[in-house]
C-alpha cells in the first residue's frame, strides 16, 4: 500500500457522477502526474483529498490510517498541502512572515506572545536553504518573482509539515529558466521523501519531473502508466480516447489568393519591439514563435491597439491610424489574448454576454436591444464551436478553461473579423480542446480568414502555420514557409542563435 491510497472515490453533484470508483496513490518520495482534459474529475479529486469536498463513497488512507476529511483544516494536519495557480500569498508581508503565517514562533513578555522576529527568520532561511534557495526572508513577498513565490509557498508546506504536496498547474505563468528553478525544488522534494501530485496540461513536463502518471477521463480511471516505459501517444490516447495523428488537422497551405489582409511594416514598441515587418494574406496562418520576453505578447497586443506603436499597419488596404483597440475591431481585427483570465473575459457575466461582448451594437434598433436576435447568434456559435455548458445565462467563470477561450473565439467571428489575432490559443486548455481549437483555425484559414498565431509552443506553430517568423529580444531574427525550418532550427534562432537568412 503506497503512503496515500484513495480507493473507488465516488463523487456526484446534483445527481450526475463526476467521479465513478477512481483509484489513485503516491508514495513518499514520489511525483505522480494527475492528467485529464477540463472535467475529466481532476480538480473535484484534488477538493476532496484537501478536504474542501466531501466524498460519496470509496476510502482514503494516509501512511495506512484511514481518514474521513470533513474540512481542509484536517486534510492539513494530515501533511496534505495545495498549492494553487493562483498563489496565495501576501505581497505586504516577508517572505518568512509568509512562510509561517498562522504559526509564527512567539516569546512571552510579561505574559502577552510576542513574536520571535530573530527565531523567524532563522527558520525560515533554513527551509529555503533545505530546497536549495538564497532567498532574503526579510523581503515582501510582493518584490519576488512568481517562480519564487512558488518557493515560498513550498516553504510554508515544510512549515506546515506536508508529506503531500499537490502542485496544480504550476508552470503556467513561468519562463523557462523558472520552469528549471522548479523543477529542481521538486527533485529536492522528492529526495527529501516528499510525495508530489503535479497537475498539468504541458505533457513535455510530465516526461521530465515525474515517475508515475495517472489518467482520468470523464470521471473514471483511463490509464496508470510508469513513466519510462510509456510514451506521448499512449498518454494522449488515454486522455482523450484518440490517436497522437489526430492531435493537428493534416493541413496544406489554404492560401488561395494574393489578397493582402495585414500589412505590417517598420512595428515597434518601445522597450519590447524593433522594426517587425510582416504581410499575412487572405487564407493563411502566420504563426510568430518566441520564448517568453522575446516580445510575441507585446506584438499581439500592439497589433490591437492596446499598445502604443510606431510604424505602418494596414488591414485589407486601410491604414490603423490610432492604436486603440476600438479602431482595430472597426478594422476587422479580432484577438484572443494570452491573459484569458484578466484581459479575455468578465468572469462575472454570463456567457452570452462574453459572447457579444464585441458585437452588442448590431443587436440594438432604436434604443433597444433584440435580446431574441442576439441570443439566436449565441446559441449558433455554441453550436458550431462545440462549447459545452448549461446554459448560454450561465456565468462564463463556471466554464472550463478550454470552454472559455472557445468563447472568446465566438466573439470575434460574432464580429465577421477579417484577421484573428491569436495569442497562446491553447495555453491551459486540454488536449481535447487543443484538438477542437486546431481544427476550428484550419477551417477558418479555408474560408478565407487570416490568423497570426502568436505562441511558445513550437509543435503547434510547425503544425499549423504557412509561415513561421522566430522572434527573440523584440527582434525578427529568422522567417520560414512551411516545411523550410525544423524544430531544432527555429528553437536555436529563439533562444539567440546566430540569425538565420530571412526568405
Amino acid at each position: 500500500m503506497g503512503y496515500l491510497e484513495m480507493q473507488k472515490i465516488v463523487k456526484s453533484f446534483s445527481g450526475v457522477r463526476v467521479l465513478d470508483e477512481v483509484d489513485f496513490s503516491l508514495d513518499r518520495g514520489e511525483v505522480v502526474a494527475l492528467l485529464g482534459q477540463n472535467g475529466a474529475g481532476k480538480s473535484t479529486l484534488i477538493k476532496i483529498l484537501s478536504g474542501f469536498y466531501g466524498k460519496d463513497g470509496g476510502r482514503i488512507f494516509i501512511n495506512g490510517e484511514e481518514v474521513h476529511f470533513r474540512s481542509p483544516a484536517e486534510s492539513l494536519r494530515k501533511g496534505v498541502r495545495v498549492i494553487y495557480q493562483e498563489l496565495e500569498v501576501f505581497p505586504d508581508l516577508t517572505v518568512a512572515e509568509n512562510i509561517f503565517m498562522g504559526d509564527l514562533p512567539a516569546t512571552r513578555f510579561i505574559g502577552i506572545p510576542v513574536t520571535n522576529r530573530r527565531e523567524v527568520y532563522v527558520r525560515a532561511r533554513e527551509l529555503l536553504e533545505l530546497l536549495g534557495e538564497d532567498i532574503d526572508p526579510e523581503v515582501p513577498v510582493r518584490r519576488l518573482s512568481v517562480s519564487a513565490k512558488q518557493v515560498v509557498e513550498i516553504a510554508r508546506a515544510l512549515a506546515k509539515k506536508a508529506n503531500i504536496i499537490v502542485m496544480d498547474e504550476p508552470t503556467a505563468t513561468l519562463s523557462q529558466k523558472e520552469v528549471e528553478r522548479l523543477f529542481a525544488v521538486i527533485r529536492r522534494l522528492r529526495d527529501q521523501g516528499v510525495g508530489i501530485i503535479y497537475i498539468t496540461h504541458r505533457l513535455e513536463e510530465v516526461f521530465t519531473i515525474s515517475d508515475r502518471v495517472v489518467v482520468l477521463r470523464d470521471g473514471k480511471n483511463s490509464g496508470f502508466f510508469g513513466t519510462r516505459e510509456t510514451s506521448w501517444r499512449d498518454l494522449v490516447q488515454a486522455m482523450i480516447g484518440r490517436t497522437l495523428e489526430e492531435l493537428y488537422p493534416k493541413r496544406a497551405s489554404s492560401i488561395r489568393s494574393e489578397r493582402v489582409l495585414l500589412r505590417v511594416e517598420n512595428f515597434s514598441i518601445p522597450k519590447y519591439l524593433e522594426s517587425v515587418s510582416f504581410t499575412l494574406r487572405e487564407g493563411e496562418i502566420l504563426g510568430v514563435f518566441g520564448l517568453v520576453g522575446s516580445g510575441i505578447n507585446e506584438l499581439a497586443l500592439g497589433l490591437f491597439g492596446a499598445l502604443p506603436f510606431k510604424g505602418r499597419v494596414e488591414v485589407d488596404g486601410m491604414v490603423f491610424a490610432r492604436p486603440l483597440p476600438s479602431v482595430a475591431k472597426s478594422l476587422g481585427l479580432g484577438f484572443i489574448p494570452a491573459d484569458r483570465k484578466q484581459e479575455g473575459v468578465i468572469p462575472e457575466l454570463s456567457v452570452a454576454q462574453n459572447v457579444t461582448l464585441a458585437s452588442l451594437e448590431s443587436y440594438c434598433r432604436g434604443g433597444f436591444l433584440r435580446l431574441r436576435d442576439e441570443r439566436n447568434c449565441v446559441r449558433e456559435w455554441v453550436r458550431r464551436l462545440n462549447i459545452r455548458l448549461r446554459s448560454i445565462d450561465q456565468p462564463i467563470k463556471s466554464l472550463s478553461g478550454g470552454n472559455q477561450q472557445k468563447a472568446v473565439l465566438a466573439r470575434w467571428l460574432a464580429t465577421n473579423s477579417k484577421v484573428l489575432i491569436a495569442a497562446e490559443p491553447t495555453q491551459g486548455v486540454d488536449v481535447g480542446t487543443r484538438i477542437d481549437i486546431y481544427h476550428i483555425f484550419d477551417d477558418l484559414a479555408k474560408r478565407g480568414m487570416g490568423i497570426v498565431l502568436l505562441s511558445s509552443d513550437l509543435p503547434e506553430v510547425l503544425a499549423l502555420s504557412d509561415k513561421i517568423i522566430v522572434l527573440e529580444g523584440g527582434k525578427a531574427v529568422g522567417c520560414f514557409s512551411k516545411g523550410e525550418a525544423d524544430e531544432r532550427t527555429i528553437l536555436y534562432l529563439a533562444m539567440g542563435g546566430k540569425e538565420a537568412v530571412t526568405h
